[in-house]
């Protein structure tokens, strides 16, 4: 195994590369004495488990799904619940684009997670001062961020013909 490689140690294979700089003495990797569970595998592992409800059309659908029960429930709850929900796809996307550097993912990962810290604090703030910020305010901020990440991915891909930022990435298409 080389030194760009994640240890079998916490379930993961050798084909399961490490990001890039994350070398034997990175704080990425696990270190003796952690029982295996450094950053990286503690991200491949809830990317893994996510990928399944964000990605495709099981993710258009939970997306629907999810905004359409925030927005039933409606008021602090309902943003709340949109939030929970932006969150989980958030931060699936930082861990995708630390995986294998999809370019859309370098847009969707922070958008999102940054749209989710606003919507926790919108439901959690006494007054009318976040009010603006409820469901359908939150629902187009994801599509906007969504629509920005492919547009993005969609101009790298025309000028370099890959859907990464980096050579040698596999889009989860291509996987």
């Amino acid at each position: 195994m080389n030194a760009d490689q994640a240890p079998p140690a916490g379930g993961l294979g050798t084909r399961h590369r490490l990001p890039q700089g994350a070398a034997s003495g990175s704080p990425l990797r696990a270190r003796p004495g952690t029982g295996g569970r450094g950053a990286w595998q503690i991200a491949e592992r809830y990317r893994r488990v996510v990928e399944p409800a964000v990605r495709g059309i099981a993710g258009v659908a939970a997306s629907v799904a999810v905004f359409a029960a925030a927005d039933a429930v409606g008021g602090r709850a309902g943003v709340a619940i949109a939030s929970a929900w932006v969150a989980v796809a958030g931060t699936y996307c930082l861990a995708n684009f630390w995986h294998c550097r999809e370019t859309h993912c370098a847009v969707t990962g922070p958008g999102w997670t940054l749209a989710a810290l606003l919507g926790f604090a919108a439901a959690a703030t006494p007054g009318t001062d976040l009010s603006w910020y409820r469901v359908t305010a939150q629902a187009v901020v994801f599509v906007a961020v969504l629509a920005a990440g492919y547009g993005l991915e969609q101009v790298i891909a025309a000028r370099t013909g890959r859907r990464t930022l980096r050579r040698g990435g596999t889009h989860a298409q291509d996987r």
